[in-house]
This record gives C-alpha cells, sequence and structure tokens, in this order.
C-alpha cells in the first residue's frame, strides 16, 4: 500500500515565490512535486502521464512505475503511481514556479 500525500505547494516557497531553505530531503520532496506539477501542466489535456518516475524504493530498489496525473474539479492535481500505489492530491500549485501553463 502506498503513502497518502496532502499538499500544499505553498509550503515549500518563500514570498516571492522561490524554493524555501530547508533540508535536503524536504527539499528533494519538493522538487519530487515539483515535477509532477511540471508534467500535469505541460501535457495534453486527456492524457495521464508526467513522465516523472516513482520516488518509492522496495528492498533498494526503485518502483519501475510512472506517476500519473490529473487536475480535478476543485484545481487540485491527484497523482497516484499505479504499481505502488503511492499518491496524493496537491493543492497551492497555481502560479508557482512548477505551474508551466502560466509560462506556455
Amino acid at each position: 500500500m502506498g503513502n497518502a500525500w496532502i499538499t500544499d505547494l505553498r509550503h515549500f516557497l518563500t514570498e516571492d515565490g522561490s524554493m524555501e531553505d530547508m533540508p535536503k530531503r524536504a527539499r528533494k520532496l519538493a522538487e519530487y512535486f515539483g515535477r509532477i506539477v511540471k508534467g500535469v501542466t505541460t501535457r495534453q489535456r486527456d492524457d495521464l502521464a508526467t513522465g516523472v518516475k516513482c520516488r518509492k524504493r522496495f528492498r533498494h530498489r526503485p518502483c519501475p512505475g510512472e506517476v500519473i496525473a490529473f487536475i480535478d474539479e476543485q484545481q487540485s492535481i491527484s497523482w497516484s503511481c499505479p504499481v505502488c500505489k503511492d499518491n496524493g492530491m496537491m493543492s497551492g500549485w497555481k502560479g508557482t514556479i512548477w505551474d508551466w501553463s502560466v509560462n506556455a
């Protein structure tokens, strides 16, 4: 069974929108969530693929899954790995450094 992550991406950012100074593990997690946002905001609307490899590891081996995601009715990004079932929901992503829909 995978973890369920409920995340507001603004918690990783300063008031000016840049990355907060944080420990390495927290930064890597923020960057992972950011890659999911970028994957959702740069692809075709009907496509669920993000191009993001799952971050979970089993017995020191990486999960072979690729994260799928979509923007739900509340404008949150819901994501999951179909292999290990790691999943989550992200809010606070619009207008962030990872939101490429505003950069297109």
